[in-house]
C-alpha cells in the first residue's frame, strides 16, 4: 500500500509539472510573460488537492460500487457535484491564502457561480477517471485473491489423494510384515505414526519449506527401512542456499514411494535411493534416483505414468503453470531418476 500512494504522488506530481510547462509554454507562444509562479500555483494547488480529496473518492467508491441502476447513477451524479463543489472551493481558499505569501498579492478567482459551473467539466473528468481507476484495481485484486484461493484449494484436493495411496501402501507393508516379524511390523507401525504426526504438523499452507519435505522423506524412508532393513539404503543432500525454498506440499512423497516400488536392484534386490535438491541459475533442481531397471516405456512409447508422477505434474502445473518441468529418464549410471525443476 505505501508504494501504491508513492506511485500516485509521483503521478501527481509528474502530470503537475508537466502541466505547468505546457502552459507557460503557451503563454511564451504567444509573447507573453509565463508567469511561472502563478502557474505552479494554479496547477499544483489544484492537482496535490485533487491527490488529497482521494482517500474519499475510494471511500465513496467501496460505500457504493457502481451499478447501472437509476438510484446508483444518481448517487454519482450528486457525488460528483459534490466533489466538484468541494474541490473548486477549496482551490478558491488555498490559492486565496498562498497567493500573497508568494508575492502575487490578492488572489482573484473570477465570478465564482460561474467558475464552479466552469470547472465542473474537468472536476466530472478527474471524479470518474479516479473512480474507475480504483474500482479496476480493487477487482483486480479480488481476482487475484480468488485465483489464488483457487490454487489452495486445487492443491489441497490433490494432497488429499495421496494420503489414502499412502496409507494403504504403508498398512499393505505392515501386513506382510507381521507373518515374517512381528517386531519388526511394530517398528514400522511406530515410524508410520511419527510420519502422520509430521504430516499432520505441517502448515496449513499449500506450499512448505523444502526442508519439511525432506524430512517427511526421511521418515518415510525410515517405515521402509523398518521392514527392508539392510536391503535399503538412502542418501539426502540440500544445498544450503536451497533450504529456504517453498516447494507443494507431499510434492516428493508419491515420487519416493514410486522409488521403493521400482528401484530394487534387478541382481542384488537391494534399494540404493538418492534425493538431492538444489539452487542454480534461478531454478530450485530437485532429482530422486534408484538403482533399479530403469524406466520401461509405456505401451504409447512414451515413459509411464502412473498416479505419483500424474499428481506431481498437475501440482507442479497448478502452482507453476508453465514454469516447471517434471522429467523421468534413465540414469547413465543405471536406474531411472527423476527431476523436477521449478522457479526458486
Amino acid at each position: 500500500m505505501k508504494r501504491v500512494r508513492l506511485y500516485i504522488f509521483l503521478y501527481f506530481t509528474a502530470t503537475m509539472t508537466l502541466d505547468v510547462v505546457y502552459r507557460a509554454l503557451d503563454k511564451l507562444v504567444w509573447h507573453e510573460p509565463p508567469q511561472w509562479r502563478r502557474r505552479f500555483l494554479d496547477q499544483g494547488t489544484g492537482y496535490y488537492l485533487s491527490m488529497l480529496l482521494l482517500p474519499l473518492l475510494f471511500r465513496f467508491a467501496r460505500r457504493w460500487p457502481f451499478r447501472l441502476t437509476p438510484s446508483r447513477i444518481a448517487i454519482y451524479a450528486l457525488g460528483a457535484v459534490a466533489y466538484s463543489a468541494v474541490h473548486t472551493s477549496l482551490m478558491w481558499a488555498s490559492r486565496s491564502i498562498l497567493s500573497p505569501l508568494i508575492g502575487l498579492g490578492p488572489y482573484d478567482y473570477g465570478a465564482m457561480p460561474l467558475r464552479y459551473l466552469m470547472e465542473f467539466p474537468s472536476q466530472l473528468i478527474g471524479f470518474a477517471m479516479w473512480i474507475a481507476a480504483y474500482s479496476i484495481y480493487q477487482n483486480w485484486l479480488r481476482t487475484k485473491d480468488l485465483e489464488n484461493q483457487l490454487i489452495a484449494a486445487r492443491l489441497e484436493n490433490l494432497s488429499h489423494q495421496l494420503q489414502p495411496h499412502f496409507l494403504f501402501n504403508a498398512l499393505n507393508a505392515v501386513s506382510a510384515a507381521m507373518y515374517e516379524d512381528l517386531g519388526r511390523a511394530d517398528r514400522m507401525l511406530e515410524r508410520i505414526c511419527d510420519f502422520l504426526r509430521s504430516a499432520l504438523r505441517l502448515p496449513e499452507s499449500p506450499m512448505v519449506p523444502v526442508t519439511a519435505e525432506l524430512a517427511l522423506a526421511r521418515q518415510y524412508l525410515e517405515v521402509m527401512k523398518a521392514r527392508l532393513e539392510e536391503r535399503l539404503v538412502y542418501e539426502i543432500a540440500c544445498d544450503d542456499g536451497a533450504t529456504a525454498a517453498r516447494v507443494p506440499a507431499l510434492l516428493l512423497q508419491p515420487l519416493i514411494e514410486n522409488a521403493v516400488e521400482h528401484g530394487q536392484d534387478p541382481a542384488s534386490g537391494k534399494l540404493d535411493i538418492g534425493i538431492g535438491v538444489e539452487r542454480a541459475g534461478g531454478c530450485l533442481r530437485i532429482t530422486i534416483r534408484d538403482r533399479g531397471r530403469g524406466v520401461v516405456s509405456s505401451g504409447n512409447g512414451g515413459p509411464p505414468q502412473g498416479h505419483g508422477l500424474a499428481n506431481a505434474r498437475k501440482r507442479l502445473a497448478t502452482v507453476y503453470g508453465g514454469q516447471a518441468a517434471l522429467s523421468l529418464s534413465n540414469h547413465p549410471g543405471g536406474g531411472a531418476v527423476v527431476e523436477i525443476q521449478v522457479p526458486a
